[in-house]
């Protein structure tokens, strides 16, 4: 977070408008059904692309502010969380298809949460 508000700060690459809230509904909805592998609009080019595509790309253009910052270990390690496509919304999908049970899945979600902790 500190090196996307550095970035964010000291490059200003976007206007904010008034507009750009309109991809948010579609983008937050394609995060929480698809994970990492949704498509996303992007607000300024209104371009779409995978989720995890634009993390990478994220995470390539805050490299000089990471290293600045002495956190580019940590953007590695969110560089090969995306790359991985692994995350809830996959799991809880498979999960979903193997038993054909919500309250199943809900069991399973929960175990697996409060194992995380």
């Amino acid at each position: 977070m500190q090196a996307l508000a550095r970035y964010l700060l000291a490059e200003r690459p976007v206007t904010v408008h008034e507009d750009m809230y309109l991809a948010y509904t579609y983008n937050r909805f394609q995060a929480c059904r698809f994970g990492l592998a949704g498509l996303m609009v992007d607000p300024a080019s209104h371009e779409h692309r995978p989720i995890h595509e634009d993390i990478a790309a994220t995470v390539a253009a805050l490299a000089g502010h990471a290293e600045a910052l002495q956190s580019t270990a940590a953007m590695r390690l969110i560089d090969g969380w995306a790359g991985s496509l692994a995350n809830d919304a996959a799991w809880m999908r498979e999960h979903f298809r193997r038993s054909d049970s919500l309250a199943d899945l809900m069991w399973q979600a929960s175990r697996r949460w409060a194992d995380a902790s």
